[in-house]
This record gives C-alpha cells, sequence and structure tokens, in this order.
C-alpha cells in the first residue's frame, strides 16, 4: 500500500462514493433479516430528534475557538504540527445526526460498558456519556485534545468517563481483562492498523459485542480494511451506513453483509 493510497478521497471522490451508496442502499422494505429489521426499527428509526442544547452548544463553542495547539495525529498522518481547535472541530467532529444514532445504538443494546478508540474533542463521548447507566472509556493519542475534551465533559457534569492518553500502539495494552458491550473505533484511518486494533480489541469483547468503525469509506485503505472485516471469519452481520459500519459478532447469527439507507 503506497502513501498515497493512504491518502483521503477528494470531496467530489466521496460524494460519487456517496451517490452510489444512496442507489443501492436498502430500506426496511428490502430487509428480510430479522435482527437488521430490529436494527432498522429501533435504532435507526427513533434516533432521538432532540437537539441537545448543551452539548450542542460546546460544539459551537469548539467551532469558534482561536485556540491553536500542538497537536499529533496517530490516525493519520502521525504527525505534529499547529492545529487550531476550530479546524479539528469543523472537520473532525462527528455530526449530530451520527453522534445521536451512536448514542441511540448504546441505549438500545443496553450497553453497560463502551470503549472509544479516538475522543477527538469529546463531542461523540458525550452524547454516549448522556446515559448515566453506561460507563465510558475513552482513549485518544494527543494529550491537549484529551484534556479539551475532559473540560466539555466536566462543564456538562458528566462524570461516567475515564480516558487514557496515549499512541494506541502502548495503551490498548492497558486495557487488562475488560470486555465491552460496545466498541467504537474512530482511532486510525489506515488499513493495517485498523485490521491489527479489530484483532486486538476482540479480546475485549463477548458473544454479543458490537463494534462500530468510522468513517469506512474515507479511503482507499478505510475501503480495503472495511472488505477484511467484512470477510473476517468472527464477524456475522455487517452493516454499511456510508460514515459508519456496524459488526455483529454474535455467533448464532448468520453470516450477512447489508448497505442501509440512514
Amino acid at each position: 500500500m503506497t502513501e498515497k493510497s493512504a491518502k483521503p478521497y477528494s470531496k467530489l471522490k466521496i460524494a460519487t462514493s456517496y451517490f452510489r451508496y444512496r442507489f443501492k442502499s436498502l430500506t426496511k422494505h428490502g430487509v428480510h433479516s430479522p435482527k437488521v429489521f430490529e436494527f432498522m426499527e429501533e435504532v435507526l428509526d427513533r434516533t432521538s430528534k432532540s437537539r441537545n442544547r448543551k452539548i450542542e452548544r460546546e460544539r459551537k463553542r469548539l467551532k469558534e475557538s482561536k485556540q491553536v495547539i500542538d497537536f499529533t495525529d496517530f490516525g493519520k498522518s502521525g504527525n505534529l504540527f499547529k492545529k487550531n481547535v476550530s479546524d479539528i472541530a469543523r472537520n473532525s467532529l462527528k455530526p449530530k445526526k451520527y453522534a445521536r444514532l451512536i448514542a441511540q445504538t448504546v441505549n438500545y443494546y443496553k450497553a453497560a460498558n463502551v470503549l472509544e478508540l479516538g475522543t477527538s474533542l469529546g463531542i461523540t463521548t458525550a452524547y454516549i456519556a448522556q446515559n448515566e447507566n453506561v460507563k465510558v472509556h475513552s482513549m485518544e493519542g494527543d494529550p491537549t485534545v484529551a484534556d479539551i475534551a475532559n473540560t466539555i465533559w466536566k462543564q456538562l457534569g458528566y462524570k461516567n468517563i475515564t480516558t487514557t492518553v496515549g499512541d494506541f500502539n502502548a495503551t490498548l495494552g492497558s486495557l487488562g481483562n475488560q470486555t465491552y458491550d460496545i466498541i467504537y473505533l474512530d482511532g486510525n484511518h489506515r488499513l493495517e492498523p485498523t485490521l491489527r486494533y479489530f484483532e486486538q480489541l476482540q479480546q475485549h469483547a463477548h458473544e454479543k459485542t458490537l463494534f462500530i468503525f468510522d468513517d469506512i469509506h474515507y479511503s482507499p485503505q478505510m475501503e480495503k480494511a472495511w472488505e477484511n472485516i467484512k470477510a473476517n471469519d468472527t464477524v456475522r452481520i455487517t452493516i454499511d451506513l456510508f460514515f459508519l459500519g456496524y459488526v455483529f459478532i454474535d455467533k448464532t447469527l448468520p453470516k450477512q453483509d447489508f448497505t442501509l439507507r440512514y
């Protein structure tokens, strides 16, 4: 895999890919899997329409921030450079539509323990942590970004989030014997680390664990990673929502791949 192929697709390419996704994606009327039909009715269709004002005010504040930080992007380039917090907020934070979706997923499947790889500025984490019954463990590579996220959670009054800071290659080993009900991977956008983390994190999964992958159509490498994940022997049902990929590993399920409209 060349360095060039590790780069993200252009906006035009992503728009074209999204058009193809919309054309082939299924609605409920085209789905005959009980598990997936349930997911569409109870998760996709019931994702909260509330505006989550407190969290969205924090997002707005981040987008307007004048702060410049030294930022190490382990997940994309691995380089250290100056970066505006506002640019991170505009380009890296999950839109509220998908943050709400992840939160609804956590709520519907009654996840008690959630692992997030890639805190960013902590907005999606905050959506998940609205449910006080959930313990969220968020892992972030850059310490300054993690500090900003922690400040936001403190402002919002959330006490059910713990963080681990550092390169995932070093910090994933600190998880011990903990298992998680949902594992959300948004910390790397390259082929080899994505597949390696997926393999490693299966040690922290049980048979009902749901994996969620971010930006599965972000680049050629991420699309190849998604195809490899779908073919993995431990994977049963996959759901492609274009910007997110859902992976069920429950051995009682048939092996099927779905592209759903959302």
